[in-house]
């Protein structure tokens, strides 16, 4: 049970959105680590019923009304501010000359879906249903759909943001594979560059085709994605789940936010048939309006940390593998050697190029003055014109398994594992490439020339070949985990980058866009594949996409969670519900998905599934 001091029962109200006035003793009958993504949508699905009552735990602030979140043209800029973020670092990464990558994770109400870069979208619906195959009874594409759906409200395409090649999707269709009525708010953009069209007719010319709606299954070609920013009710700002779900749900009364306040360590008993039983989280403050204690859960503890502290968390409570608790003194009351394990995550790495000067991009706020100051102005005023946009162009590729297994360096057994997989790499409907174009320059190591005009190109890995790990190396919880994603550590993922990095410049040395180009900025000149490749190594950084270390598998293929209720295996009510119960990764920005699998769970602990 919760023992405060009259000082920190004060300091409770400032640090407690909300705080219930039934449950001021601690008590509660869920109890949520992470106000993040999903802890959010799983606490405001619960508080439905009035008889529920839901405590979230969460590190970080709310950040109400504050430009660098809600502003989408600053999208990025508080990533690496400790205001927001986690701050992270990898291990040294052997694949990148032995250079440790900065591992961006929102702390803050909202978690990363405040921080990310708003893309809103899907895989294609053989990425979902091999989740299934691989062993995670009960999901597939067909009942993510509905979840999908639940989670967002939006509207079709207009004619004007069509890209070229697409064609009108009739509304009702549209409505089978789109959501109407949830609480976040996605939007096709408001801005668009005179260079989205000739880059878009250029892949189509290199055989990359638009897709008219990527969001009924099939979410490979060049498309104009949904970005999470709101058009309808809080015009022209992000929209993520502190802004959604927890926004709604902020006046109900069974509903208790503790913010700067990190859980350390989840406390358990010894259930009638021998399951470990979650029975209160330990909790410390972050700073003095935080709050240290216990939190007791009367019916379960619901775990939302995300990938790298949802496998942290466990360990620390003395689940994972026993070597490695062993290792740092903690006794193991679940020996699952699968916690932190799977470990997945897409890279990217960019390139850009000098545009003539009629082109016009998102680096006029950069070269005119006058402009940034009428668009401020505008933004301030009615929260429209180019600072409520993010103008990105996706494109999602399958690989050229037959050039890639022809390709020279690869050892015996990379080009084995390829020709065993040459069924899938081939398939036309799942990607494992995409480039992200964004009209702009300042985005490589570079800096934009004044006056000047560019286009920035990354290439990134959907579906990267490198498994990694997330372990703790010690048992103080206020320590960052260990991080080791293991990027390029295979021929395979060195391959694909560089063949990526590759296909753009020639996408920019064919017409029409190769009209429009005066020459490549970063890397200048014509690289080798040598040059490349040192390039790509001294370059390439997370698209901050973890998942899958706390995977819903079968125990004996390496599982965490238990698929059918996503319970940690040996415990009888803890479960997880973020990303890290992703078995493998969809070729796509994961943030919806993550929206749709706890909408799914939240059914689940309802009883509904």
């Amino acid at each position: 049970m919760l023992k405060l001091s009259p000082v920190l029962l004060l300091l409770c109200t400032l640090a407690c959105a909300h705080p219930s006035q039934r449950d001021s003793d601690g008590e509660f009958d869920y109890v949520v680590i992470g106000g993040g993504t999903a802890g959010l949508v799983v606490a405001a699905r619960l508080t439905e019923d009035p008889d529920v009552t839901v405590a979230v735990i969460e590190a970080g602030v709310y950040h109400k009304d504050e430009p660098l979140v809600d502003t989408p043209e600053f999208f990025g800029q508080a990533i690496g501010n400790p205001d927001f973020d986690w701050n992270f670092s990898t291990v040294p990464q052997s694949g990148l000359n032995n250079a440790s990558v900065f591992y961006s994770r929102g702390k803050m109400l909202g978690g990363s879906s405040g921080l990310n870069f708003m893309a809103w979208d899907r895989g294609s619906g053989q990425e979902y249903d091999v989740w299934e195959t691989l062993g995670a009874t009960g999901w597939n594409w067909d009942s993510m759909l509905p979840y999908f759906k639940k989670t967002e409200t939006v509207s079709p395409q207009t004619p004007a943001q069509m890209y070229a090649g697409s064609s009108e999707v009739p509304e009702s269709t549209f409505y089978e594979y789109h959501g109407s009525s949830g609480p976040v708010q996605p939007s096709y953009n408001v801005f668009y560059s005179n260079i989205t069209t000739p880059y878009v007719e250029t892949l189509n010319a290199l055989g990359i085709p638009t897709n008219s709606d990527p969001y009924m299954g099939d979410a490979t070609g060049i498309y104009n994605c949904e970005m999470a920013i709101d058009h309808v009710k809080d015009v022209g700002k992000r929209s993520y789940s502190a802004v959604t779900y927890y926004n709604s749900s902020v006046e109900k009364p069974n509903l208790t936010i503790y913010l700067v306040t990190q859980a350390t360590r989840i406390n358990f008993v010894k259930d009638s048939e021998g399951q470990l039983q979650a029975t209160s989280v330990d909790v410390t403050a972050v700073n003095s309006a935080g709050i240290t204690g216990t939190l007791t859960a009367r019916k379960e503890v619901i775990l939302a940390a995300g990938t790298v502290q949802t496998p942290q968390l466990l360990e620390l409570s003395g689940i994972g593998n026993k070597t490695i608790l062993e290792s740092v003194g903690i006794e193991t009351l679940v020996d699952l050697p699968g916690v932190g394990e799977n470990l997945q995550d897409q890279t990217l790495v960019a390139q850009d190029f000098q545009l003539l000067d009629t082109v016009f991009t998102y680096d006029e706020l950069r070269n005119n003055a006058t402009y940034l100051a009428e668009q401020q102005a505008e933004y301030e005023a009615n929260s429209t014109g180019i600072f409520a946009s993010a103008e990105f162009a996706l494109a999602f590729v399958p690989a050229n398994a037959s050039a890639l297994v022809s390709a020279s360096g690869l050892s015996p057994q990379t080009k084995a594992q390829y020709e065993l997989l040459m069924e899938w790499l081939t398939g036309d409907d799942i990607a494992f490439l995409e480039f992200i174009m964004f009209p702009t320059g300042g985005r490589t190591t570079v800096n934009p020339a004044p006056n000047s005009v560019y286009i920035t190109l990354w290439t990134t890995l959907m579906h990267a070949f490198s498994r990694g790990t997330v372990h703790i190396n010690s048992t103080d919880p206020l320590k960052a985990p260990i991080i080791d994603p293991g990027f390029l550590n295979n021929d395979v993922d060195t391959q694909l980058a560089l063949e990526g990095m590759k296909f753009l410049r020639k996408v920019t040395e064919s017409e029409p866009l190769a009209s429009l180009i005066v020459a490549p900025h970063e890397p200048a000149g014509t690289p080798t594949d040598s040059e490349w490749l040192d390039y790509i190594r001294k370059n390439i950084g997370s698209i901050y996409h973890p998942v899958g270390t706390a995977a819903m598998l079968p125990q004996t293929d390496g599982g965490v969670v238990d698929p059918k209720k996503l319970k940690v295996y040996g415990t009888s009510n803890l479960r997880v519900v973020d990303a890290s119960v992703i078995p493998l990764i969809p070729a796509t920005h994961p943030s919806s998905t993550v929206y749709a699998i706890a909408e799914r769970a939240a059914d689940m602990i309802k009883g509904l599934i």
